[in-house]
């Protein structure tokens, strides 16, 4: 197999096909663009033109409102954290407080007793 010749084949053969690539290019590309009509461009530009009016619609018009059913007024409920100036640390403790404050309810009197064990599981004798 001759290499050498096969690379003046293929050189020549690319010599050829890339000028007639490079002439369909322009009739292509004007199949794909086609010229436009530069009067809507010149009234578009014109501060005359009458444009019409921007609708405007929420991005969250359609949003489910949440869980909460009612809305607090921020005011309150900033002076409502307020209550706990060292944050989580007096959150905790006002936690345990209000369990103090609220009755215990009684004990039983005896320890719940241990379910039966199972014959299967028992020691054997």
């Amino acid at each position: 197999m001759n290499i050498p010749f096969m690379s003046h084949r293929l050189a020549l053969l690319a010599a050829l096909a890339l000028p007639a690539a490079f002439s369909l290019a322009p009739a292509q590309a004007a199949a794909l663009y086609p010229t436009l009509d530069p009067q809507p461009t010149a009234q578009a530009a014109s501060p005359d033109t009458p444009v019409p009016p921007a609708l405007y619609r929420s991005a969250f018009a359609d949003l489910p409102t949440g869980v909460e059913q009612t809305s607090v007024d921020w005011k309150t409920a900033n002076a409502t954290v307020g209550q706990f100036p060292r944050g989580h640390a007096d959150l905790l403790k006002w936690e345990r407080a209000q369990k103090k404050a609220q009755p215990q309810p009684q004990a039983a009197e005896s320890a719940p007793s241990a379910p039966p064990a199972s014959p299967a599981h028992s020691p054997a004798r």
